[in-house]
């Protein structure tokens, strides 16, 4: 996964909206929507400032839709509900008893309070009169017990940010509340915040809070353990919660698939969770379960165990076809493992069934906008001589790009995989999905089924899908880059069975581009060195909770530069094969501190102290006068807003004495180029862009200024190199690509200037006549001559008169 390094929002494992994408509502909603690409919902309620609604009910039209409606697997509530009449309702449904259970609902319908009501209608499926029940519940008399279980009905909606003022209305009646409290940590929890801490702390302290509340707070802090990988605390945490359900009479079928799921964590590659013993008490219990393979499938789903995750997830809707959230997931599964139609089925099946899912709504619009897409297959001739040491690739590419995007997409893959299949000794064994989306809320749709995501790229195995240089600002990122670290995942999932946990997989990408990639050489934003400075480098072998429940902002960043250190400071101490060492230990099942522990024979804890004294040794320039280079880059942002050039060049020399390798955005390399040129010193501006391109610094008007200079010196190959690298960070420039094929063709690499030019003329360049005449010399000199008097027409349509390509078509004409 590709972060960026500026800024952003990363609280989820993964907001700019469009009319395609959208987050937080669906087509359908509790809320009357104010977005007007929004459809209302049919007949819903809009609550008012106070939590009131609209109390006039059409029971009769109720009851009804609810005959129409199968039974819904409403949350177990362990306690929060205590109206005798539902809970032998409830006991039925937890008990897998549908048949019964639908029956006791629809028997309250007609005789119990609108609150209960509420309760059985949500239970029945009709989310709408439930929630009109519930306004009615509360008008009638406000409480902290009801504002919260109204809460809880907006969680099941998918309306987290509602449910979450919901709670804390209930908060505000009752600041002790623990369901309230509870459910406004499981909405936190969801979006990866760390206030969610603070909610399961009040509940779990408390003496008097009710023991189904504990459970609740003590289940999701499980949650939280087993996705920080602290396989330890979880299993403490499950005897607590066990012998707390046990005391007081709770359902314990979550707990039974919190036990799954840490047996699966635990078990060798290939284990069958059929055979846990907790599924078989879990399913005695409750037949129709599903959450019994659903919440491990969870965990596979993290751990990027995708086709594991997607068996599991079948598993689910097996024997809960209305386990919507288990399809969803079983959906997006299928989606990362380009299985599009079966994906489809499956999320077409969840809308049916559950329409408020925004998860769902977005993935089935961008499945429609596929056909916008170019599906290009490689090698194109399988059993062709020429392509008989490619690697396959399919490029999946939007229409309007992929002319442009392709050849340097497929070869800059090629190179990748040829690299990494000799640094890992690994061989792909199936081909490798590149999809590239010129829209980033569409990648974040494909990624985490919504958008606002902080990521360039991710992987799921052999699919890789990552933003195109189009759909950011060019100062942005570095697409080839980007793709470059993400082809290493390939690599390190497959190698490991996919077992290989989340830091080390991102550190060996993030070293690789600084090692292997396009822009060779270790590049940090100013944050992640201000991190290290102030010792917030986390342990090793807990490296994987700044990735995936980060304490500070910015934590995720820095967490990606932390581990690509870590491998850059295993290869530079103990060679490169302890890389591979590490990637073998994972296979076989090992945790961060075991392979520490294996591979370097050292315990973590004198593995964390040799790495942070190899940081303080790496920039220990940096980090003694890390005041004095932030203080020269701010000066030479104000110094060149003022054109007052000797104090740029001034201030500009002293940041990059403490930093030589300071090509981040802003760099100081840049400034003082325009310095010395806007003083006449263009040798020293051309030496210090030089320095900048070598070093990995890619901004494209600084490396044309560059490539221009050596061209004019008769450096062409230089200058070819300095522009093909411009194509990789922005391609769509058309004039980039006739400069470059015009140095390729000075240099008798007609082949390569052809490439150059076509993709040019796909660029829809104003001077038509130009490009292709362009086409034409390239073409000749390659000895198509009937290929070349055809362009060389096509440019005289234009321009009759165009003499050059006159003289060419009588060449052409003459030539035998």
């Amino acid at each position: 996964m590709s972060v960026m390094t500026k800024a952003c929002s990363l609280n989820s494992p993964f907001p700019r909206l469009r009319g395609k994408v959208r987050k937080g509502a669906s087509e359908k909603s509790l809320e009357k929507s104010s977005e007007k690409s929004v459809p209302p919902p049919q007949s819903s309620p809009a609550r008012g400032a106070q939590g009131r609604g609209r109390t006039t009910l059409l029971l009769s039209a109720a009851i009804f839709l609810l005959l129409t409606h199968t039974l819904h697997a409403r949350e177990i509530h362990y306690g929060a509900v205590n109206d005798a009449a539902l809970q032998r309702c409830d006991q039925q449904q937890w008990h897998g008893q549908v048949a019964g259970a639908r029956t006791c609902y629809r028997a309250l319908i007609a005789t119990a309070t609108p609150a209960v009501r509420a309760e059985a209608v949500w239970a029945l499926g009709d989310f709408k009169s439930a929630n009109e029940l519930f306004s009615a519940a509360v008008k009638q008399r406000s409480s902290a017990v009801l504002l919260a279980r109204w809460g809880e009905l907006y969680i099941d909606t998918h309306q987290d940010q509602e449910a979450l003022k919901i709670f804390n209305e209930a908060l505000q009646v009752d600041a002790h509340y623990a369901f309230a409290q509870v459910g406004a940590a499981s909405v936190l929890v969801e979006q990866f915040a760390t206030q969610a801490n603070q909610y399961l702390a009040a509940v779990l302290d408390a003496e008097t809070a009710p023991a189904g509340a504990k459970l609740r707070a003590m289940l999701l802090a499980i949650r939280v353990n087993l996705e920080n990988s602290d396989i330890e605390r979880a299993a403490g945490l499950l005897k607590q919660a066990e012998d707390l359900a046990s005391a007081n009479q709770l359902p314990q079928l979550e707990i039974y698939a919190l036990h799954a799921a840490l047996e699966l964590l635990q078990a060798p590659q290939g284990t069958d969770v059929a055979n846990s013993p907790w599924v078989k008490k879990a399913l005695a219990e409750n037949s129709a379960y599903g959450d019994i393979y659903a919440i491990p499938a969870h965990y596979y789903v993290i751990t990027r165990r995708t086709r594991e995750a997607a068996e599991l997830y079948k598993k689910a809707v097996a024997i809960q076809p209305d386990n919507w959230s288990a399809r969803v997931e079983l959906g997006t599964s299928l989606l990362r493992d380009n299985q599009v139609t079966a994906a489809r089925e499956q999320l077409e099946a969840a809308y049916k069934g559950d329409p408020y899912n925004v998860v769902t709504v977005n993935i089935l619009r961008l499945l429609d906008s596929l056909k916008n897409f170019d599906v290009l297959v490689y090698p194109e001739q399988a059993a062709g001589a020429a392509h008989s040491t490619e690697a396959p690739v399919v490029l999946r590419l939007h229409k309007k790009e992929s002319a442009v995007l392709a050849p340097y997409a497929y070869k800059l893959t090629q190179q990748a995989i040829a690299s990494y299949t000799r640094q890992f000794n690994f061989k792909l064994k199936e081909p490798v999905v590149i999809e590239v989306y010129p829209d980033h809320e569409d990648f974040a749709v494909r990624t985490a089924g919504e958008p606002g995501l902080g990521l360039l790229g991710v992987t799921f195995g052999y699919v890789v899908a990552m933003d195109s240089p189009s759909s950011r600002a060019v100062d942005e990122f570095h697409w080839a880059d980007t793709l470059w670290h993400e082809l290493a995942h390939v690599f390190t999932l497959e190698a490991t069975e996919h077992r290989v946990p989340r830091w080390f997989s991102e550190g060996v990408s993030v070293y690789e581009e600084w090692s292997t990639g396009p822009i060779k050489g270790i590049s940090i934003p100013s944050y992640a060195y201000a991190a290290f400075k102030a010792g917030k480098a986390l342990p090793v072998a807990d490296l994987d909770r700044g990735f995936i429940r980060p304490d500070y902002p910015q934590q995720v960043q820095v967490s990606y530069m932390q581990a690509g250190l870590i491998c850059t400071f295993i290869d530079r101490e103990f060679g490169f094969a302890k890389l591979n060492e590490m990637l073998a230990a994972f296979k076989y099942g090992d945790d961060s501190a075991a392979a520490v522990a294996a591979v370097f024979k050292m315990q973590p804890s004198e593995f964390d102290a040799r790495f942070n004294a190899f940081l303080q040794q790496e920039f220990k320039t940096l980090f003694e006068n890390f005041d004095d280079w932030r203080k020269a880059r701010a000066n030479i942002s104000t110094a060149y807003k003022r054109n007052d050039w000797p104090s740029v060049i001034k201030d500009a020399q002293q940041a990059l004495k403490i930093l030589p390798n300071d090509v981040e955005e802003g760099s100081p390399y840049v400034a003082l180029a325009h310095a010395y040129n806007a003083g006449n010193q263009a040798e020293q501006a051309q030496n210090t862009l030089a320095t900048f391109w070598q070093k990995g610094g890619h901004d494209p008007e600084a490396l044309r200024w560059l490539a221009t200079r050596l061209r004019a010196q008769n450096k062409l190959s230089d200058a070819a190199a300095v522009l093909d690298s411009i194509n990789y960070v922005a391609p769509f420039n058309y004039e980039v690509h006739g400069e470059l094929g015009d140095i390729e063709l000075e240099l008798k690499h007609a082949d390569a200037a052809l490439a150059e030019y076509q993709v040019a003329l796909k660029l829809n360049p104003p001077d038509k006549a130009a490009a292709y005449y362009r086409m034409a010399r390239a073409l000749k000199e390659l000895q198509r001559n009937a290929e070349a008097k055809k362009n060389v027409l096509l440019a005289l349509d234009v321009a009759p008169n165009f003499s050059q390509a006159q003289k060419l078509l009588l060449e052409l004409s003459n030539a035998k």
